[in-house]
């Protein structure tokens, strides 16, 4: 007996208040990461990947050889370079980035259909709770999603969390290597000189430690696309509602290159 089967009618996404809530879970996006594999010379079988958004550091490896530059990314105006660095037996990305959450996503993306699936994230944020942070390396295992890409990639909601398998190897190795360490909740933000007073207060009430532009849409495009994502971050700055310290953050050379060297440690973990 032959089986009748009914059409499922798919759902439209529904028209919000405010365009940012139209999350579409269902339907296919029209551009792919994968539409750039032929941009893309494969290598080496490469599945690990480090993101940092110190170019110093970077720089000083290109220096001492300890990277080199395999490709660029294709994009309109500035171009990310891509690098490769042996560790012992194998061969990891690593990628100095640009600003910004949607740069964030967009890197994630188009490395993980190279076949990249686990990465880490380095950098600096600014600290609303300097007693807490001073001296640690953070690990920021919850983020207020106060920024745009993230809301693409997963239903609206106040914050997105890491793995916590993810957090489970980070928090190990940084305990294997005697690293004194700190879980922070971070809040990215697209605007950073938007950070009001007021919004600096609100979110220390809720419990954010640091400020920064991109955790979030790493955590949120990781969930979405089953990728492993961590990130260590240093406290830079201060913001606080009596004003902003630099404390000369781009100087920190020393400091910089340790947060790197323990996001390399960090991923061959995953």
């Amino acid at each position: 007996m032959e089986v009748k089967q009914e059409k499922v009618k798919r759902e439209k996404v529904k028209k919000e208040l405010y365009p940012i809530l139209e999350f579409d879970p269902i339907s296919k996006p029209i551009v792919e990461p994968k539409n750039y594999e032929a941009f893309f010379e494969k290598r080496r079988g490469v599945k690990r990947c480090v993101f940092t958004y110190f170019t110093d550091v970077i720089d000083d490896l290109e220096r001492t050889l300890k990277v080199n530059q395999v490709f660029r990314i294709r994009t309109e105006g500035y171009r990310p370079r891509v690098y490769e660095m042996k560790v012992g037996n194998e061969y990891i990305y690593v990628l100095p980035m640009p600003l910004g959450a949607p740069q964030a996503a967009r890197m994630l993306e188009i490395l993980s259909a190279q076949g990249i699936k686990k990465f880490m994230v380095c950098g600096g944020a600014g600290t609303l709770n300097d007693a807490k942070t001073k001296d640690y390396v953070l690990v920021p295992t919850v983020a207020v999603r106060d920024e745009g890409t993230s809301y693409h990639y997963l239903p609206p909601k106040r914050d997105v969390k890491m793995n916590p398998s993810v957090i489970r190897k980070i928090i190990q190795t940084l305990i294997d290597e005697g690293v004194d360490y700190a879980k922070v909740k971070t809040w990215t933000t697209d605007a950073s000189f938007r950070e009001t007073v007021d919004i600096v207060e609100m979110r220390k009430k809720e419990g954010c430690d640091v400020v920064e532009m991109e955790c979030s849409a790493f955590l949120a495009v990781a969930e979405h696309k089953k990728l492993l994502c961590g990130q260590l971050l240093y406290a830079a700055d201060v913001v606080c509602k009596t004003g902003w310290d630099y404390r000369d953050w781009h100087t920190r050379t020393d400091q910089r290159l340790k947060l790197f060297d323990l996001a390399v440690k960090c991923v061959m973990k995953l």
